[in-house]
């Protein structure tokens, strides 16, 4: 077993930490092990064995493994040695990927780098944090997208009358209505809708419950939806409170590259040229209740922002509003 294997090992182990400790999504902890394997094989994510794969009993032995590693021969405690573990080698590794992605993947991977690192120094497999050494590309922050109201109906508008064109209304209309991600959707039961309430309960980035509104577009085709075309889809199966909101047309629960490819499909039909995607929807509705008067904490709550900065990238469009009204407001604008 050699050094490489028993780093995967490790690898494993702090995978265990993001899910158990961290509470990071599934598709987070997915990107990170990704990231970090093409570090400590320097070869990207393909050819290597999935690090959960590896039984109890290869475990050990790499752990074995790493042990005998980091002792010397004279019973010294010294650490495990690779060139990803030296601040040359992470250097030259960064500058690697600095040359074949972009900045914000570099940034993403360096992040996964920084917060392996921390893990392993915690849990005293390292003596040193190189990473600490290492700088990441400083990241201009993009404004999102953002579709007007008049784009946003003719988006909505779009779809036909089939099972599958009101299924697809109703998607986007319960985006639009309630800012959630393309995630949060797809994880959505019937159960989690409350019709009485017009609400909907989600689960977000972390494991984070909260409850999100619709307005009445938004409830009204959903219950279309369900009344109508969601038995018809899942093969004549009555909807039971703990099946799928969304489902295919072979009665399964519904993708994030599935719920995109949805509302691109929208985009060109209704002619929007914008770059769009189901996250753009997310965006429209942060910046559309900021231009109507909501307030910003507010909007952080039904965003599920943990921290309000991020809620205030949304605020560059308000400069627009408050612009109109000083120009029309001011006597001497």
């Amino acid at each position: 077993m050699n050094s490489q294997r028993g780093a995967l090992v490790w690898l494993d182990q702090f995978a265990g930490y993001l899910e158990m400790e961290r509470n990071y999504s599934s598709n987070t902890i997915r990107a990170y092990v990704n990231d970090l394997k093409q570090l400590i094989t320097n070869e990207g994510a393909e050819g290597t064995k999935e690090v959960l794969d590896f039984t109890p009993e290869e475990k050990a032995e790499a752990q074995t493994s790493v042990v005998a590693e980091n002792q010397s021969a004279q019973g010294t405690e010294e650490k495990q040695s690779s060139a990803w573990m030296e601040v040359d080698g992470l250097r030259s590794y960064i500058r690697q990927i600095q040359e074949s992605y972009s900045r914000p993947t570099v940034a993403r991977k360096i992040s996964a780098i920084r917060s392996f690192y921390r893990y392993l120094k915690r849990e005293q497999l390292i003596d040193d944090d190189p990473s600490k050494l290492v700088r990441g590309p400083k990241l201009s922050r993009r404004l999102p997208a953002c579709l007007d109201r008049e784009e946003v109906t003719r988006l909505l508008l779009a779809p036909d009358d089939s099972s599958l064109g009101v299924r697809d209304r109703a998607l986007m209309e319960v985006l639009y209505a309630s800012g959630m991600r393309v995630s949060e959707l797809c994880g959505l039961r019937i159960q989690d809708y409350n019709a009485a309430a017009k609400e909907m309960r989600v689960i977000g980035k972390g494991s984070r419950e909260r409850v999100v509104l619709l307005n009445d577009s938004a409830q009204a085709w959903l219950e279309r939806y369900l009344a109508d075309h969601w038995s018809k889809l899942a093969g004549g199966r009555q909807p039971q409170p703990d099946n799928p909101l969304f489902v295919s047309r072979q009665a399964t629960r519904l993708s994030s590259r599935s719920v995109h490819r949805i509302v691109l499909k929208y985009a060109r039909l209704a002619g929007i040229a914008k770059p769009i995607t189901p996250h753009t929807l997310r965006h429209t509705f942060a910046t559309h209740l900021l231009e109507g008067g909501a307030d910003l904490r507010v909007v952080q709550d039904l965003l599920g922002h943990t921290t309000i900065s991020t809620t205030q990238i949304y605020t560059h469009v308000s400069l627009d509003r408050l612009r109109r009204v000083y120009m029309t407001s001011h006597p001497r604008a």
